[in-house]
Order: C-alpha cells, then structure tokens, then sequence
C-alpha cells in the first residue's frame, strides 16, 4: 500500500492555479478569499504589511507546503479564540513563480472530518510552522550568524535539474532582514562559503555543492562570521 500523499487529495478535489513572482496566493482583502492551498512547486512567503508600507515576511513555505490553513482551523474547532488571541490579516506572497492546487475551505472542513490522515498532515503542517518560527525567534537572539544563514539555505532551498539552489528571487537584504542581520554580515558568510566549495554561484543562483559540510556548519557555536 502506498503512503498516504496530501498532494493527491488537493489534485482531486482542488484547483491548479499559477501564481507569477509577487502575486498573492492568498489576500483576506479579497472577497471570498477562504482557500486553503498545497505549493506544489515554488517559494512562497507568509507576509504583512506595516503601517509605512513596507512588506515583513513571517515565515518562507518550501514546496510540497499546506499554507493558509490557519483560518479554517480557528473556524473548525470550538474554542475560545478571542480569549487569547485577535487574528490579524495576513497575506501569503510568491516569491518565485508557484504551481499551487487551491481546495476550498468547506471541502477542506469535510476532508478533516472524515480522513485521518488528511488531519495527521494539516497537524505535521501546523507543527512545522511552530518549529520554523521558533527556530526563526532564536536564531534572531542568540544564535550563531554563520549557523542561522546555513540553516536557512538548507531549510529554502529548492531542487531543480538535480541540484540544490537558493532562487534569483532571494536578494541578501531580504535574507537579511529575515534573519535579523546585517545584509554585509550575510553577504560575507556566503563569500566564505563560496571560498570553502560548500556554496557556488550559477547564473545568479547559489547552488549547494556540498549539503553534508553546510548542515555541519549548522551546529557551530562560534561562526566565521564573529
């Protein structure tokens, strides 16, 4: 018997929809707007934008990702949200071009009530969000530079033509900002990584070279980059 795949369920009983670069996947200004999508291909960004204007992005969703579930679980189960916390809109982003299977949200109720497994995954789902913001919170307050910009190539990188590469898309302000440093800061880490042969750079994308020797610099205490 094969293994379960949520991916099958959203094929079935969802919608392929494509999303260009800097198009929403999901927009609660939008009317209607109750989908719960599977990135089936591509980089996306759980976002918001601040009173002056400026985007600040949350969390990054790697391919094969459940994203904009959080609504219809709040609707789904009965608890007293409003107790403990007032939901805020928020957008999810393309930040590179996405192949995505949109499922409605009353499909998506039905799904939960009626196959254990579509409920094991949203829960996998919902516990990878809550690990990689974690993560995220400490990487930004004490965690070692050169070990929090290894974890995020490894944690964003997608795999095409058989190699492991971090997206034109990605500039190092963003990655930067993401991870709360210094855009020299991240742009010296990678120039070191690319002089050790761990990273290398093909037309304008950086390509792992080496995953094994990046995920050990992952449990550094003590980076090149101090």
């Amino acid at each position: 018997m094969e293994p379960y795949q949520i991916r099958e369920d959203f094929i079935r009983y969802g919608v392929r929809k494509e999303a260009k670069k800097n198009q929403y996947l999901f927009d609660p200004s939008r009317e209607g707007c109750d989908n719960i999508c599977f990135l089936d291909e591509g980089i996306a960004a759980l976002t918001r934008i601040n009173d002056d204007g400026e985007e600040h992005i949350y969390l990054y969703f790697g391919e094969k990702r459940l994203i904009g579930f959080a609504n219809a679980l709040v609707k789904h189960f009965p608890y007293d949200w409003q107790r403990y916390i007032t939901p805020s809109p928020f957008w999810i982003t393309a930040k590179t071009n996405c192949i995505y299977y949109s499922m409605r949200e009353k499909q998506f109720e039905t799904m939960m009530d009626s196959s254990p497994y579509f409920t094991q995954c949203v829960l996998g789902a919902t516990t990878l969000n809550y690990l990689e913001l974690v993560n995220k919170i400490q990487w930004m307050m004490d965690g070692d530079k050169t070990a929090q910009f290894c974890k995020w190539l490894l944690t964003y990188c997608i795999r095409k033509q058989g190699k492991s590469m971090i997206p034109k898309a990605f500039s190092f302000v963003e990655v930067a900002n993401y991870l709360g440093m210094h855009p020299v800061t991240v742009s010296r880490i990678a120039r070191k990584l690319r002089e050790t042969g761990i990273l290398a750079r093909v037309d304008g994308c950086l390509i792992i070279q080496d995953e094994e020797k990046l995920r050990a610099m992952t449990m550094l205490q003590n980076g090149c980059s101090k």
